[in-house]
């Protein structure tokens, strides 16, 4: 049997949210595997104005997923490049700096 079930676990699982300009949704549903790998994130009302969301696939273990839901919008608006408005450069620089964070003993 291994990583994967024998029939997959179609269960779903729904989160809704809206702020003064946007209004989302998501769903996850785990799928074949036998434990959900995959995690999201859905801020509305991040400094700026803006809002963030972002789907992480867990690729054969949830850990990195959950690490990056955690963190990510916390390093990404701790960034210069982000409050100087850079948001691309922003979103590159936060990716590789949680990089450099899971390299460590924290991580």
């Amino acid at each position: 049997m291994g990583e994967y079930l024998s029939v997959p676990n179609k269960t779903k699982e729904t989160e809704v949210g809206e702020g003064a300009n946007v209004r989302y949704s998501a769903i996850g549903m785990q799928g074949w595997r036998r434990s959900m790998e995959d995690s999201h994130i859905a801020h509305i009302d991040i400094p700026g104005g803006n809002s963030l969301f972002g789907v992480y696939d867990g690729h054969g273990g949830q850990e990195v997923a959950l690490f990056v839901k955690k963190h990510f919008k916390n390093e990404l608006i701790k960034l210069p490049s982000y409050k100087s408005k850079c948001y691309k450069e922003a979103l590159e620089e936060c990716f590789l700096k949680l990089d450099e964070i899971m390299l460590t003993k924290a991580g």
